[in-house]
């Protein structure tokens, strides 16, 4: 087991991280969260409370 865990680290990394980045992407892009982000994107204009 630990020889293809040796073997294969590589794949292993870039399938886990791609599944993590495309679950970022998912959770980010849901449109309930759409309110939120406007919201937020709107806190750097806002006058000083």
């Amino acid at each position: 087991m630990i020889d293809f865990i040796a073997m294969h680290a590589g794949m292993i990394g870039l399938m886990f991280f791609f599944i993590f980045f495309s679950c970022v992407v998912l959770w980010t892009l849901r449109p309930s969260a759409k309110e939120y982000y406007e919201k937020s994107a709107l806190i750097p204009l806002e006058e000083n409370k």
